[in-house]
């Protein structure tokens, strides 16, 4: 994220609402497949508004952060068959100020758990994943969930 701030002066995730990896978005977050994810139907729920501090976040926001959160789970439950997930807050240091802030952006991180690691990744810590973000996105975001019109 620094990287991409220093070259353009702007953050990256505030950068990527592109629709093709777009799954869903509320009135304050939208859901994204990460380019270059780590792995396969990775999806990260990314505050619409620049945010560096996850403790900030008001009721009305964590309300609505919530309503996404299960929605991108119950989609992520129907279509690949309701696997295990590990779910991380990435989020600033609490120490992080000024010129930090610019270019940290919290999010939730939603990492379902579909198949092993094997040697290439334990050997070498480079991760394959066989799924391009804009099919995953385009998958889940053509869910239909029961009594959802």
């Amino acid at each position: 994220m620094k990287e991409h701030f220093d070259k353009t002066g702007k953050c990256s995730l505030c950068e990527a609402k592109v629709d093709e990896i777009l799954i869903d978005k509320s009135t304050h977050f939208f859901s994204i497949v990460p380019f270059a994810a780590t792995y396969p139907f990775e999806v990260w729920i990314v505050p619409q508004e620049h945010s560096s501090h996850f403790q900030k976040l008001d009721c009305e926001k964590a309300n609505d952060l919530g309503g996404l959160l299960k929605l991108v789970l119950r989609k992520i439950s129907m279509q690949l068959n309701n696997p295990p997930f590990n779910f991380m807050i990435q989020t600033s240091p609490v120490q992080a100020k000024g010129p930090q802030l610019a270019y940290i952006h919290w999010f939730l991180q939603i990492v379902p758990q579909l198949s092993g690691v094997g040697g290439f990744e334990i050997g070498t810590g480079c991760y394959i994943n066989p799924v391009f973000p804009e099919d995953a996105a385009k998958v889940l975001k053509e869910v239909n969930l029961p009594g959802e019109a």
